[in-house]
């Protein structure tokens, strides 16, 4: 920790990345299913419940990420964050920037370019949702038309010039197609600059369910293998991989502030039904919340390392 102005606040090396949550409903959710799939995104364990706050409430929020943390960066997820009403979002991003935060822009992409043109001028980062290397398989993680979507919003992108990056959930059989899609990526790489992709198995925190776990639920080894390969043909591009993990392996840590002030922590069990509520940070401070946090993952699992807060990983 250190001191600013006679305030505590979280270095970067305790909290590098916020996750801000403008709302936890999801557009693909009402999205038409593909012939075999067993529902568009059954992998999502958000709860489906809305976040209501106002403007001045959002940039307070901000305002305090900012005074009680020297995080670098805000990723603005759900959710989607660009469901089609008005939760605020370019009010947020434009006032993240103003207080000097980078911003990634967490999204499937089924929506962006209703609302680029709003907003562009304000994310430094679009991280894209991507399963698959063809609409077959993508399609079926995701709905109906996804890939095409997908195919779309990439050419916008990279004909803006702007930066990306690629979130990819697996299964037993699509784990077999990660080197195709890892070419596709590396191919748009070459065109515009792509910061990372996070690849990830099916995580059950808390909720186990027969049917995701036949889907979803392979044998790690086999992950990390598929991911060392795709490693091989990306370049130097960073790809994160976040495999199932045993309950005595945590995961990375991750704060998650809710547009209202919440704030949630992922402490790193898959045996939590959901993430820690810690307490709103617009009464109770922001620093607080999260060192309870950090004191609480310990305790869960006295012998992870404590540079795990600052692992840079998305959802």
């Amino acid at each position: 920790m250190i001191e600013q102005k006679g305030a505590t606040i979280l270095t970067r090396d305790e909290l590098k990345i916020v996750h801000l949550v403008l709302n936890t409903d999801c557009n693909a959710w009402d999205r038409p299913n593909t012939p075999g799939s067993p529902g568009v995104c059954r992998f999502c364990y958000r709860e489906r419940n809305r976040v209501f706050a106002d403007p001045d409430t959002v940039r307070r929020v901000i305002d305090l990420i900012r005074h009680e943390s020297a995080a670098q960066r805000i990723v603005f997820t759900g959710g989607d964050p660009l469901m089609p009403y008005d939760n605020h979002l370019e009010v947020a991003l434009a006032h993240a920037v103003d207080r000097g935060f980078e911003t990634n822009l967490h999204t499937n992409g089924l929506l962006l370019a209703d609302r680029y043109s709003g907003l562009r001028q304000y994310v430094t980062l679009y991280s894209l949702a991507i399963d698959g290397p063809d609409a077959t398989t993508a399609d079926w993680f995701r709905g109906t038309g996804f890939f095409e979507r997908f195919l779309s919003n990439v050419e916008m992108l990279v004909a803006d010039q702007r930066r990306l990056a690629f979130n990819t959930f697996t299964t037993t059989e699509s784990v077999r197609w990660l080197l195709q899609l890892g070419q596709q990526i590396s191919n748009i790489a070459a065109r515009t600059s792509v910061e990372y992709w996070l690849i990830s198995q099916y995580r059950p925190i808390g909720r186990p369910n027969s049917r995701k776990s036949e889907i979803y639920g392979y044998d790690p080894a086999t992950f990390v293998a598929a991911v060392d390969q795709v490693r091989g043909i990306v370049g130097n591009l960073e790809v994160f991989a976040q495999p199932t993990r045993a309950p005595d392996d945590p995961y990375p840590f991750r704060a998650w502030i809710l547009a209202d002030g919440t704030v949630t922590a992922d402490l790193g069990s898959v045996a939590a039904p959901r993430n820690a509520v810690l307490g709103n940070m617009l009464s109770d401070g922001l620093e607080p919340l999260i060192r309870r946090a950090f004191a609480l993952r310990d305790t869960q699992f006295p012998a992870s390392n404590s540079n795990d807060h600052a692992t840079p990983t998305e959802n």
